[in-house]
């Protein structure tokens, strides 16, 4: 069940910046009033509660009350990939901005953005991103830090899908861009899935005529103990096989429209996160072998891909046939050899 709450009424902001909330009472405050505080004032902001068990739903509508700009969507919870499709449906912008609810913006952030991507006759802008530790994230003054002359560079759509391989500018996630709402008309997020911005990443940016980057971080992304890749290690679930399917449909997405070159990069990522995530749950979750087999049945559909990838070494063509031919032989040849090199963590 979906109810939506606005008080905006008879207008169309440039853009739409959506905020998919769950349980996070403690921290959307320093988000929303990030967004709000924005030099650049006609957007709307869509703020969608996902179900939450905490204040985050009451903090909402109280928010609600005192902007004109802002929605209010309350829904059952289900997954964020749910909670972006709902925002995105609501949305009147031209174009889309999504937000974490936990990290925060620039003051500048919309106004670089749609900038930029109204000056290019862009699809899409991106923007660099700031990792904050959460004790840091108080010092709010950083969103006031004076912008440098920051450069910017444009490409084509498809160039940039190997943007998706560069750990340092993270291509695949929806914060830090803006997007042309047109490219949502035939593309949703996919529900029920964990990472399930991987799925829909290369799709955009394949629909893109052209990407533009600004080398200017905009975007505060907050680390916190226990989750979004900090030190504390994250529990290996079954829900982490989600990431194979999203790179093995990737690696095939390439492939159905003859990109080699960034298909030869899809391959290996692709092969590098299934391998730690099958021997990592040998370890972790025994109980989960028909799991296993689901993901064991996406490789050997790729298998000849992979060997035949002039960008894969002549040793780990050889652990990819050891561990076609069988798992337990591949296990015995991988702690012979060098495994770290050979089977790290993506």
């Amino acid at each position: 069940m979906i109810s939506i709450i606005s008080k905006r009424r008879n207008s169309m902001a440039k853009i739409s910046v959506i905020i998919p909330i769950y349980n996070q009472e403690f921290n959307m405050q320093l988000c929303i009033e990030s967004v709000l505080t924005q030099t650049f004032p006609d957007f709307e902001l869509i703020l969608v509660n996902d179900g939450s068990t905490d204040k985050s739903g009451v903090l909402c509508d109280e928010y609600l009350k005192k902007d004109k700009r802002i929605s209010v969507i309350h829904k059952e919870h289900h997954d964020i990939g749910a909670a972006r499709n709902a925002g995105i449906s609501r949305s009147s912008g031209e174009y889309i901005t999504f937000v974490d609810c936990d990290d925060f913006l620039h003051e500048e952030m919309l106004k670089v953005l749609y900038h930029q991507i109204v000056f290019t006759e862009a699809d899409i802008a991106l923007c660099d991103f700031q990792p904050i530790e959460e004790r840091e994230e108080k010092n709010e003054n950083r969103r006031k830090d004076p912008l440098q002359n920051y450069s910017v560079t444009t490409s084509s759509g498809i160039k940039a899908l190997h943007g998706l391989y560069d750990t340092d500018r993270l291509f695949s996630v929806p914060w830090s861009k803006m997007f042309r709402k047109e490219l949502f008309n035939h593309i949703k997020y996919p529900v029920g899935y964990v990472d399930d911005d991987e799925f829909v990443a290369h799709r955009l940016l394949y629909q893109a005529d052209k990407v533009v980057y600004i080398h200017e971080p905009l975007y505060y992304y907050v680390v916190c103990v226990g989750r979004k890749g900090s030190e504390t290690p994250i529990p290996m679930t079954v829900k982490k096989f989600d990431k194979v399917l999203a790179l093995y449909e990737r690696a095939v997405f390439f492939r159905e429209r003859n990109l080699r070159d960034v298909e030869e990069r899809a391959l290996l990522h692709f092969s590098e996160h299934f391998f730690w995530y099958y021997l990592q749950s040998q370890k972790e979750l025994p109980n989960a072998a028909e799991r296993r087999k689901e993901i064991k049945k996406l490789y050997n559909r790729l298998f000849f891909r992979m060997i035949n990838n002039p960008q894969v070494s002549k040793k780990k063509r050889v652990v990819y046939g050891a561990f076609r031919l069988s798992p337990s032989i591949h296990k015995l040849l991988i702690s012979r050899l060098d495994a770290k090199r050979l089977v790290k963590q993506p």
